[in-house]
């Protein structure tokens, strides 16, 4: 059974991201190839998706997290119930624990020291295009967003194909998510992401917010 934010979530990620970007690069008449491939650059704007949507929730967030630190167990030695073990000990119940693992062995050794390293695509990339989405935004290059749809391209191509796109002898995406087409709401997202960021929240508990009410009511009762 899917849930509503399954279907978001597959939605945003598997359709307008992977599909997507699968049409418009096989729309390439001088480059068809674009279709083809599967870069860490799609999983990181997939997720994105994900984020910019909020089709995500805390528990796909957290799940992703836990895999790679399975995964990094594995690799350091840690064989198939060790795997098993460390997820249920981090909250995870015995299905999803167990099918968590599965894929993390998935082509490889059920002895350890071999897994499957494709769930670090996914938040190293989400780090990667946030970043790239922020300087594009802040460089004034919003065609860069546009062009990370037009093909299966990793970041670099983004930019290295550049004049192909400017020339006409490579293709604007056909098919490009609204979140992405409209950069006037994602700049207003990013540039409050850029800002939260400076905000120390660990120096703020919610007693704070009373006492600055009460502070304000003082001033404005003296």
């Amino acid at each position: 059974m899917f849930t509503d934010l399954d279907f978001d979530q597959l939605y945003h990620h598997e359709a307008l991201v992977h599909t997507a970007t699968a049409l418009n690069g096989r729309r390439q008449t001088n480059l068809a190839s674009l279709g083809l491939g599967a870069p860490r650059t799609q999983e990181g704007i997939a997720v994105f998706a994900e984020l910019a949507t909020r089709s995500i929730d805390v528990n796909r967030l957290r799940r992703l997290a836990l895999r790679i630190q399975a995964l990094k167990l594995v690799l350091d030695g840690g064989d198939f119930l060790d795997c098993f073990r460390y997820l249920l000990q981090a909250g995870q119940d015995e299905r999803e624990a167990y099918k968590s693992t599965q894929r993390i062995f998935r082509g490889g050794d059920v002895r350890g020291g071999i897994a499957f390293t494709k769930d670090s695509a996914y938040l190293k990339g989400l780090i990667e295009t946030h970043v790239l989405l922020n300087v594009a935004i802040r460089d004034n290059q919003p065609q860069v967003i546009a062009r990370l749809f037009a093909g299966r391209l990793t970041q670099s191509d983004v930019l290295t194909l550049g004049p192909y796109f400017d020339s006409g002898f490579l293709q604007a995406p056909r098919y490009v998510p609204p979140w992405a087409s409209d950069t006037r709401r994602l700049a207003a997202t990013l540039a409050y992401s850029a800002f939260m960021m400076s905000v120390d929240l660990a120096a703020i508990t919610l007693d704070r917010f009373v006492a600055a009410a009460q502070r304000s009511d003082a001033e404005c009762s003296s």
